[in-house]
């Protein structure tokens, strides 16, 4: 098991998570500004680190999916781990399962 990586607030693990902490999600976790958004999706969590990023940095409810199981249970225990395990829920579903079985709604956001 790899050690955890350190971030400001929280730290995360990603040694069983498909999607592991790197340079992009660091990246995007950081300069991504989410306006007045009360909520967040975030497709493809992996081991949860742009959720996390963004919990850290506002104050919003984020369901986080992922295909993987392995991916999903490691940012659970990630989430659990953090200061705002209340904010955080990670979710095993496709994008297409998760849309037919909620009634949130999401704006789409992409970088310029």
């Amino acid at each position: 098991m790899s050690k955890p990586f350190q971030f400001k607030q929280f730290h995360i693990c990603d040694s069983s998570s498909a999607m592991k902490v790197g340079t992009d999600a660091v990246l995007l976790g950081s300069f991504i500004d989410i306006g007045d958004a009360g909520s967040i999706l975030d497709i493809g969590t992996g081991c949860g680190v742009i959720a996390l990023m963004l919990a850290q940095r506002f104050k919003v409810k984020t369901d986080a999916i992922d295909i993987d199981k392995s991916s999903v249970e490691e940012a659970s225990r990630n989430f659990n781990n953090s200061p705002w395990p209340g904010r955080l829920k990670a979710i095993h579903s496709s994008i297409q399962n998760y849309i037919q079985n909620t009634s949130s709604s999401f704006l789409i956001y992409h970088i310029k």
